[in-house]
């Protein structure tokens, strides 16, 4: 959810806890033994050939089977093309059983056959080679085949069978079309016309799927869902459901509003909608705005069932609690630099929206050491990898307050201030804590510099590509009103002003080297939605689809404005472009 009052005509919040993976892939070898080709024992369907060509293979291959697929140019490979000419020419099928089943290692690909963790039968090998021909071949050179070989007097009975292109590719059938043995004289043909003979007489063992009727408009569809009130487990009667469609490019490409009815249950009718679209459903709820998670149209299945969580609004500041606080110390010329990543946790069934029930006059607090200069306050939007500037954190007479609600659950809001205090040889930074803190991390440069107070605990020295550092835990279980780090030592190496020190000046960076040397996993969030200000750039934001949707939003309407170069907004957006396309619902 989000203060209604602070969206515009594109920006509005997506209120989904996602969790980070620190790790995504672990590779381990193995023997394996090579599957080996196995005729057909029916015609391959190519329709669900293509089925599982858009689950499995759309990622490297891309959506038409031209080779440009985001995962496998984004690792430096060139995946065949199967549109080729050359390539559909040569290609035969007990050879693409092959390499489908065994994977071909030289070229980055994986096996689909009997040694991959989620193999493919021998049927759906079948298919999917099917799904491949088709890639080559128009509807209108099928056509055309057709058309020539009936005109010549040809019998489709005389056609090769389906054993006769398991080892047979279009080159040596062509060949053998050539030589009568299909009970027709081409010479009359030019090599373009025979070849679709050859294709034609593919497809009557190989059925044929057009690769782009999977683009053609899903003539009808309904979106339903159920608005729920998650706070008192009851349906929510009367107000608006609005239902929000977005384009591969990720551009709002249609809104509906419908009443929500006396069942707490929205419909939407729609008539001739793109395949590719993604909706998002929303409502507004006590001045914020709840939304669905996103989702897509199936053509076999064009209904989606879209719930939408709303909460009621709690002040009582005693369900907060900070989760984590994750600190990364460095030493430069100029003093001290600290980061620090704050995990906020809600215990209630409800959001809460601050002490004073506005949250305009601020949500959760926090306070920084005396002296502490340049602060910067920065919000993950999915991960601890990219943060985007906090303009919704503001300045109290006390300290800070960041002016977002508090959604329920663990690591609902993660803030990360950065900030400078002078230093030379020692000194004790204090942390004033208005909720309980369940725990608190820290790393420090291995430069002669230790860090004590009552709580904390040494993990020991680590190593990694930048240098040495020291990494300390703190757990107290009496509730201490503030958090205290004693600093002991002088320096013996300090960061440049390029940044050149045992810990990189990336604070982004930094954090999770620190977070993943202490083996710490990733906590579940809030995604919130940035609201666009003059003169604020937008930073790329990490793969959670809600947030990359609404930063692109906020760029698109920053570019509009004039706010942004041409250069620097084609630049970001393709960035965010990339990320998304990765986890867009597909």
């Amino acid at each position: 959810m989000f203060p209604k009052n602070l969206l515009n005509s594109r920006a509005y919040l997506w209120a989904t806890a996602v969790s980070i993976p620190i790790f995504l892939l672990l590779l381990i070898g193995k023997t394996t033994t090579a599957q080996a080709p196995i005729m057909p024992l029916a015609p391959p369907d190519a329709a669900a050939g293509m089925t599982i060509y858009n689950e499995r293979c759309v990622v490297c291959h891309g959506p038409l089977g031209a080779g440009d697929g985001q995962q496998a140019l984004d690792a430096g490979q060139e995946p065949r093309d199967f549109t080729d000419p050359a390539y559909h020419l040569v290609a035969e099928p007990q050879l693409m059983f092959d390499v489908i089943s065994n994977g071909s290692l030289a070229n980055g690909m994986p096996p689909f056959g009997t040694t991959s963790s989620n193999p493919l039968n021998e049927e759906q090998i079948w298919d999917l080679i099917a799904a491949v021909y088709s890639f080559g071949v128009t509807p209108a050179a099928l056509a055309q085949g057709e058309t020539l070989f009936t005109d010549l007097g040809g019998d489709p009975a005389d056609m090769p069978g389906l054993e006769y292109w398991f080892t047979h590719s279009n080159q040596s059938a062509l060949a053998d079309l050539e030589s009568g043995s299909w009970g027709v004289d081409v010479s009359g043909l030019t090599t373009a016309e025979k070849l679709s003979v050859v294709d034609y007489g593919r497809a009557q063992q190989y059925t044929y799927a057009n690769p782009l009727s999977a683009f053609d408009p899903i003539p009808a569809a309904t979106i339903t869902g159920l608005v729920v009130n998650g706070t008192t487990s009851t349906e929510v009667t009367g107000g608006e459901a609005i239902l929000r469609a977005f384009n591969t490019n990720f551009a709002q490409t249609m809104i509906m509003t419908t009443t929500i009815g006396a069942d707490g249950r929205y419909t939407f009718n729609l008539e001739n909608v793109l395949p590719d679209w993604v909706y998002l459903v929303t409502t507004d709820y006590n001045d914020l705005t709840f939304n669905s998670n996103p989702n897509r149209l199936d053509r076999t299945q064009p209904e989606l069932n879209m719930p939408v969580i709303v909460y009621d609004t709690t002040a009582d500041p005693g369900v907060v609690a900070i989760g984590q606080i994750h600190m990364i110390l460095n030493f430069a010329a100029d003093g001290l630099q600290v980061s620090e990543l704050y995990i906020f946790n809600n215990s209630a069934n409800a959001v809460f929206v601050g002490e004073t029930g506005d949250f305009a006059d601020g949500v959760v607090q926090l306070f920084l050491p005396a002296g502490a200069e340049n602060i910067d306050f920065r919000r993950s939007f999915g991960s601890m990898e990219n943060f985007s500037p906090a303009t919704e954190v503001i300045q109290t007479e006390t300290g800070f307050a960041d002016t977002v609600p508090l959604r329920p659950g663990d690591g609902s809001t993660l803030l990360l201030v950065s900030y400078q205090l002078p230093y030379e040889d020692g000194m004790r930074l204090a942390h004033p804590l208005v909720y309980p803190l369940v725990g608190a991390t820290a790393i420090v440069p291995d430069v002669g510099v230790r860090l004590g107070g009552e709580g904390w605990q040494s993990q020991g020295n680590q190593q990694m590509g930048s240098g040495s550092f020291v990494a300390y835990s703190y757990s107290n279980s009496a509730n201490p009103e503030s958090l205290l780090l004693e600093l002991n030592g002088r320096p013996t190496q300090l960061a440049d002003a390029q940044g050149n020190t045992m810990l990189a000046r990336n604070d982004t960076q930094e954090l999770i080297i620190g977070l993943v040397a202490l083996g710490i996993a990733g906590a579940a969030m809030m995604v919130v939605v940035k609201k666009w200000r003059d003169g604020e750039p937008v930073t790329a934001v990490h793969a959670d689809p809600h947030a990359i949707l609404q930063t692109i939003a906020a760029l698109d309407d920053a570019y509009a404005a004039g706010q942004i170069s041409e250069g620097e907004y084609r630049r970001q957006r393709e960035q965010l472009k990339q990320e998304l396309m990765a986890i867009w619902p597909g």
